[in-house]
């Protein structure tokens, strides 16, 4: 078992906390909830700065520092930009 700590928090946002779902279910703890929450606003952090990178300027620095996939790789940055370009 994990150590476990003790944080305030005041009764409202704790009761709130006992109602959060994720996929239509709810989370047996607070700290599930709370683990869960993070992990949310961790993902949504990621894909934001993903958005924010422009596929010419990633292309041209990986190429730059050697790290772009040869031809014929299987890569993710080639299947972001293939995915960038279907949806512009």
């Amino acid at each position: 078992m994990s150590e476990t700590t003790t944080i305030t928090i005041a009764r409202a946002t704790r009761q709130r906390l006992a109602h959060v779902k994720f996929n239509g279910k709810p989370l047996k703890t607070a700290d599930e909830t709370v683990a869960a929450l993070i992990e949310e606003h961790e993902r949504r952090q990621f894909w934001e700065a993903m958005d924010a990178i422009d596929p010419d300027e990633y292309e041209a620095q990986t190429r730059e520092e050697g790290t772009w996939p040869t031809e014929g790789e299987y890569a993710a940055e080639e299947r972001m930009i293939r995915a960038q370009e279907t949806t512009a």
